[in-house]
């Protein structure tokens, strides 16, 4: 039976120990005697403590070894700290290992350099017992002294192959490739980690590899022995390059294998193939220039390029004696300017120096004059290289092209003139085919050149010539004839056009037709003027008939309404009337006035609409009253013509207020609405409104005579009349549907008309539909409708030099108990207004004799800024009332002068 090995455990050796009276550690095991005898370094150590914290080790064991891998004696009960100072400082994770496996239990094992002992140690550390560390270790400094030898070996390898720029490699034994140099990258695209494993064959060209095989058979079997090869190697992009190997046997530890330079030799193979290449060339062409020299159909000179740069003729062939007219033993030895006029002779010299300095062949036209003849040659030159590369000679061939020059001169003129041509130039085949546009083409029809050629011209037909003229177009031509006509073509971009055409066939001299020409001219805006001629020529003979209807018109307007005034105004200075002829022919002299001022008004409100000084005064209107008002004045009207008016809303009262200009509305249905009643005989004259969408729609509709349909598109132009002749029965002037249309256009809306002769008429108007807040217009301040103040012991100043219009104010002031002042021009009103201070308001008068009411305003507001001043005036232009504005004025009037209007300005002002 075998006997078992027996290992004491440490209470067993502790008890032995006790027995014996010796001093028990935990480092004393059976086995301690092979302590001694390890070749590695031992330390057991006790742990020093300080307030519960390890501090130091104590050593309790060591062996020899310890003392011969360290140099440290008599070290047992000594301190770490105390044998080794400065651990603490340069090694202090020496001490935290030891106190971490005490801690843990855990045994680590690790490389140091102990900076006292300057040694390199590889230690394991392990826990006995709590308390204890024991040690073992070996001296490793020569192996990490040859380990870092061999890294800064490699290193040096590495940085000098890194910077060279041949290739270095190696290969293993197996011809797999373990290191190549970042070179690789720049000369063949691959990066190192590319091909590192891969074998060097798989990157030579296919008929190298045998070569390389066998040449690295005999570096691994000779060893000793270096090669050089040059192989084709493949570019990551596919394409290759020459490189000279240059390659040894290589042998390192256990590794052997081949190592080696690639040096670059793509250029050198380059230049030498190409120089063997050009001398075969060379020699080649020297050859057939013998042969060819004296029978080419070409002029031929050779000039020899001299060392110092400048050119001399060696010789020319027979051709270039018969163009120029100079011998070959005329021309030899001599320099480009001794045989040509200076400015040839810079010329020539200077292409010379452009086939020398580029080194390559060069081709040119010049223009070179022999024997006082100028003519042009195409002229190539060729460089001739000797055997050192440089080039000593120059081949030139000359062809002469005197005559195709020419011709091509007259050709550029006629292109020149067809290209700058105004009119459109077009050449088809004898198909029609286009085969030539010039730029005016593309200008007039929108189509390009690449649009066209190879197209018919019938892509240009509109559809709206009769085929007749087609038939006619292509007879003529196709006869040999010349065809002239106009054509209504379509542009590319569907606008449609005129041209005046000349269409010519083109024959050759066996009478075949080969081409057709077209000469054509763009004459819509020809055609669009004369139509416009003859339009404006209608248009002012049909103004001439409406100058002279209207100028008729107005002056019956006129002189009707005046016959009236002064008429009944003469009437009324005949004695022994009675009160109510005197209140008739007064009524009558007032319908009179107001039917001249609502012509008046009419031909102002044209005016301004014209000059464009007509505003819009955008206001909360209510429609429903509005209409109420207009019912209830004219319904007096339509019951005297026993006629029926009506009204009708399709809102309530608070849904039919908008923001518009009601002035403007009120004037274009009272148009309206008076057209409606004047040319109504029986019948009804129906008013109202609805609404579509975001507008409003009013209409008119009467029972009257109707619109003829030939006046249905122009009754509202001015001037028009259904009847402008001096045998209408309808007094006017023409101009109520024009205001109304403007009118109706500057608020935002249309207006039109319904109607047949006879059957009555229907106009109506859009207004955009927008509530109050909808939209904002322009507002202006208006007269209050307070109830009014007292004027009574108010001083004013009157000033105007016309007496009827003074009279005038007096009468409609006399009821209001005022004092009023006279002044006859606006000299005499400003010094009246310095020396009666109670004046409290001005009425100036703008057109007066010595100082007209602007400077007379102006001097008051110097010397009274305070004192309101209303200026009055017959003239009612905007230039007016700016003037009027700027010199000071606080309000405006318009003459003829409403009282009540008047008074209610007057209380404004005064605030009363």
């Amino acid at each position: 039976m075998t006997k078992k090995s027996h290992i004491s455990n440490p209470d067993t050796v502790k008890e032995q120990l006790c027995q014996k009276g010796e001093t028990y550690t935990p480092c004393q095991t059976p086995q301690h005697d092979l302590i001694d005898y390890m070749r590695s370094g031992f330390a057991c150590c006790r742990v020093v403590t300080e307030e519960g914290r390890p501090v130091d080790l104590i050593h309790v064991k060591v062996n020899k070894s310890y003392e011969q891998l360290t140099g440290l004696q008599n070290v047992i009960g000594l301190k770490i700290t105390e044998v080794m100072p400065g651990i603490k400082e340069s090694n202090p994770e020496f001490l935290e290992r030891h106190f971490r496996v005490v801690e843990t239990g855990i045994a680590e094992k690790f490389e140091i350099y102990l900076e006292p002992l300057r040694k390199w140690y590889e230690s394991t550390i392990y826990s006995p017992e709590k308390g204890y560390t024991v040690a073992t270790f070996d001296d490793i400094t020569q192996r990490k002294q040859a380990e870092q030898a061999l890294i800064n070996s490699e290193k040096k390898f590495r940085s000098i192959t890194e910077q060279m720029s041949e290739i270095v490699f190696i290969t293993d034994s197996t011809g797999l490739i373990t290191y190549f140099s970042p070179a690789i990258e720049k000369l063949a695209g691959y990066k190192p980690q590319e091909v590192i494993g891969q074998r060097f064959t798989t990157f030579l060209a296919e008929e190298d590899i045998p070569l390389a095989l066998l040449t690295y058979k005999k570096v691994l079997e000779e060893q000793s022995t270096p090669h050089v090869i040059e192989l084709r190697y493949r570019k990551k992009n596919g394409s290759y390059f020459f490189g000279e190997v240059h390659v040894q046997y290589y042998h390192e530890s256990e590794f052997c294998g081949t190592i080696g330079v690639i040096h670059d030799t793509s250029d050198r193979n380059y230049h030498e193939r190409t120089r063997i290449e050009y001398e075969n060339k060379l020699l080649e062409s020297k050859q057939f220039l013998e042969n060819i020299y004296d029978t080419v159909n070409h002029s031929i000179f050779v000039v020899d390029v001299l060392p110092d740069g400048s050119y001399r003729y060696k010789s020319i062939n027979r051709l270039h004696e018969a163009l120029t007219g100079i011998k070959n033993e005329a021309i030899a030895g001599k320099t480009p300017q001794e045989l040509l006029a200076p400015d040839d002779a810079a010329a020539v010299t200077a292409h010379y120096d452009t086939c020398v300095r580029e080194e390559k062949t060069i081709e040119y036209e010049e223009n070179l004059t022999f024997k006082d003849k100028p003519s042009w040659w195409i002229t190539i030159l060729n460089p001739v290289y000797n055997n050192t590369g440089q080039i000593h000679r120059i081949i030139g061939t000359s062809t002469n092209i005197t005559e195709h020059k020419l011709a091509e001169e007259k050709l550029k003129t006629l292109n020149f003139a067809i290209q700058q041509s105004p009119t459109v130039v077009v050449i088809t085949d004898p198909e029609g085919n286009i085969e030539y546009i010039n730029p005016t083409f593309t200008e007039h029809t929108g189509y390009t050149e690449e649009e066209v050629i190879g197209q018919n011209p019938r892509i240009l037909k509109s559809g709206l010539m009769d085929d007749s003229v087609y038939e006619e177009f292509w007879k003529t031509i196709l006869a040999g004839g010349v065809w002239h006509g106009e054509f209504h073509n379509k542009k590319k971009n569907g606008d449609l056009y005129w041209e005046d055409a000349l269409v010519s066939a083109i024959v050759n001299q066996e009478g075949v037709i080969t081409h057709f020409v077209a000469v054509k001219e763009d004459i819509t805006e020809k055609k669009k003027l004369w139509r416009d001629l003859i339009a404006s020529k209608e248009k002012a003979e049909e103004s001439d008939r409406l100058k002279t209807a209207f100028l008729a018109n107005i002056s019956h307007e006129i002189r009707t309404p005046m016959n009236g005034i002064l008429g009944f105004a003469e009437l009324l200075k005949e004695p022994h009337l009675t009160g109510e002829e005197q209140t008739e022919y007064i009524e009558l002299i007032n319908q009179s006035g107001q039917r001249m001022l609502a012509l008046i008004n009419d031909i102002i409100d044209i005016s301004r609409i014209e000059a464009g000084e007509t505003k819009l005064q955008i206001e909360p209107t209510p429609i429903n009253q509005l209409l109420h008002h207009l019912c209830t004045f004219f319904r007096p009207l339509a019951a005297n013509k026993k006629l029926i008016l009506s009204c009708s809303n399709s809102l309530t009262d608070e849904e039919s207020v908008i923001e518009t200009d009601s002035t403007k509305l009120t004037q274009i249905l009272t148009n309206l609405i008076q057209n409606g009643l004047k040319f109504t005989i029986e019948g009804e004259v129906r008013i109202g409104y609805r609404r579509k969408g975001e507008y409003l729609e009013f209409y008119v509709v009467d029972s009257g005579i109707g619109i003829p349909d030939a006046m249905r598109e122009s009754i509202f132009e001015r001037f028009r009349q259904v009847d402008n002749s001096l045998t209408r029965h309808h007094e006017g002037s023409g101009l109520g549907l024009s205001i109304s249309k403007a009118y109706v256009e500057m608020l935002g809306g249309t207006i039109r008309v319904e109607s047949r002769e006879g059957n009555g008429s229907k106009f109506i108007f859009t207004l955009p539909f927008n509530p109050p807040g909808a939209s904002k217009g322009e507002h202006h301040s208006v007269v209050s409708k307070d109830a009014p103040g007292s004027l009574t012991g108010t001083t004013i100043l009157l000033a105007e030099d016309d007496a009827v219009s003074r009279i005038l104010i007096k009468r409609c002031l006399q009821g209001e108990n005022m004092t009023i002042l006279d002044a006859w021009n606006g000299r005499e009103a400003v010094e009246l207004a310095v020396e009666h201070p109670e004046i409290e308001l001005v009425l100036m008068d703008i057109k007066m004799p010595v100082m007209n009411g602007f400077e007379a305003t102006k001097e008051i507001k110097q010397l009274r800024p305070e004192l309101p001043v209303i200026a009055q005036t017959a003239f009612t232009s905007k230039e007016e009332r700016l003037k009027a504005i700027e010199a000071g004025c606080d309000s405006f009037m318009s003459k003829p002068i409403n009282k009540q209007k008047l008074l209610e300005l007057i209380r404004l002002l005064l605030h009363k």
